[in-house]
C-alpha cells in the first residue's frame, strides 16, 4: 500500500460524530490510552463497557473521572473483568456477555487496546506473553463477539453505520524479521529480544485485521462490520513499565500525552467512512511492513491461530 509510513494529513482531527445509543467495549482501560478512549467515547454519548483485569475498585475509580471529565450519566459506564493472559477467561467474558439481557448483548464497536510492551515468560497457556496477550487473546475475543457486533443507523442521515472492530498495533511491526508461525518459538520465552517479541505480536495483529477483513468481504459481511488496525504511537503511560530502565527514559523523551494516542483509535471506531482492513497512523492508512505480503505465511497464521484459539477457521460466527 503506498503510504507514508505516518501520515500528518488529519494531525488535528477531533471526535465530532454523535455516538448516542451505541455500544462499545474498551479493553485495558482503566488507564492510559485505553481510559482517553473510553472518555472519548463517553463524550459522545457511547455506552462504554469498560474491561481490564486490574480489578472493579481501579475500574470504578477510572468511571467516576470520567463521568466526572465528560460530564455524561455515570450508568453509561460499566465493568467487565478479563485477563488477556488466559483464553479460559476470555471465553468466560463471552459467556456472560451472552447472558445480558437481549437488547444489552448488542455492540456496535470493539476496541481491543490491552497489551504488554515486556514481559519475559509464558500465559497459563503456554505461549509466550507477548503473543498471547497482544494477539492470540485478542484473536479469541473477537471471533467470539462476532455474533455481537451489529450496524446501526446515523441518527441524522438514517445511513447504515457498520460495526467496527479497532485492534491496537503499532509502528513496532515494522522492525520484525518476519510473521512467526513456529509454535516452539511461540510457547518459548526466549530467542529474542523484547522489543522483537513486541513488535512480532503487532505484526501478528496487523496480518490478523486483514485476513478477518477480508473473510468477511468474502462472507458478504464486509459493509456490516468493519476492522482496522492503528498505531497509537509512543505516549507517557504505564503500559511502558514492564522495560528495562533505560528503554522507559527514551521513551519519555518522545513521548506524546494519551489523549493525542487515543485520537486514531477514536477516528476509527468513529468516523463514518473507513478503509477496513488497514493500519491506521495519525487518522490515515499508513505503511505496513511488507511481511504482511507473504500470503502463505499470513494464511499459516490465520489457521494456527484459529487452531490455537479453538475456533473455526472458516466459519466465522459460530
Amino acid at each position: 500500500m503506498g503510504f507514508s509510513p505516518i501520515s500528518n494529513s488529519k494531525a488535528e482531527w477531533v471526535p465530532r460524530q454523535r455516538q448516542d445509543g451505541r455500544r462499545y467495549i474498551v479493553t485495558g482501560s482503566n488507564r492510559g490510552i485505553g481510559y482517553e478512549t473510553a472518555t472519548g467515547l463517553a463524550a459522545l454519548g457511547a455506552q462504554v463497557v469498560m474491561v481490564g483485569h486490574e480489578g472493579s475498585d481501579a475500574f470504578n475509580e477510572a468511571m467516576d473521572r470520567i463521568a466526572m471529565e465528560t460530564g455524561c450519566p455515570r450508568d453509561q459506564l460499566s465493568y467487565m473483568p478479563l485477563d488477556l493472559r488466559s483464553l479460559d477467561s476470555v471465553r468466560a467474558f463471552v459467556r456472560e456477555w451472552s447472558q445480558r439481557p437481549t437488547p444489552e448483548q448488542s455492540l456496535n464497536g470493539l476496541i481491543n487496546n490491552a497489551g504488554i510492551a515486556g514481559a519475559p515468560g509464558l500465559s497459563p497457556d503456554g505461549f509466550e506473553l507477548c503473543f498471547q496477550i497482544n494477539y492470540l487473546s485478542m484473536v479469541l475475543l473477537t471471533r467470539l463477539l462476532l455474533p455481537y457486533l451489529q450496524a446501526s443507523k446515523d441518527s441524522d442521515t438514517g445511513a447504515v453505520v457498520p460495526a467496527r472492530i479497532v485492534c491496537v498495533s503499532s509502528m513496532a511491526h515494522l522492525f520484525t524479521l518476519g510473521i512467526p508461525t513456529e509454535e516452539s518459538y511461540l510457547r518459548s520465552s526466549g530467542g529474542g529480544f523484547f522489543s522483537l517479541r513486541y513488535g512480532e505480536s503487532k505484526l501478528c495483529v496487523i496480518s490478523f485485521v486483514r485476513q478477518l477483513a477480508a473473510r468477511l468481504k468474502e462472507g458478504g459481511r464486509g459493509d456490516e462490520i468493519e476492522i482496522v488496525s492503528v498505531h497509537p504511537g509512543s505516549t507517557a503511560s504505564s503500559f511502558w513499565q514492564g522495560l528495562p530502565g533505560w528503554t522507559q527514559g527514551i521513551i519519555a523523551r518522545v513521548a506524546q500525552d494519551p489523549s493525542r494516542g487515543a485520537r486514531t483509535s477514536l477516528f476509527c471506531a468513529t468516523e463514518s467512512k473507513l478503509l477496513s482492513g488497514a493500519y491506521y497512523a495519525e487518522c490515515s492508512p499508513a505503511l505496513e511492513s511488507f511481511w504482511l505480503g507473504n500470503n502463505d505465511k499470513a494464511n499459516l497464521l490465520w489457521r494456527k491461530s484459529c487452531a490455537w484459539a479453538g475456533v473455526s477457521p472458516t466459519k466465522l460466527f459460530k
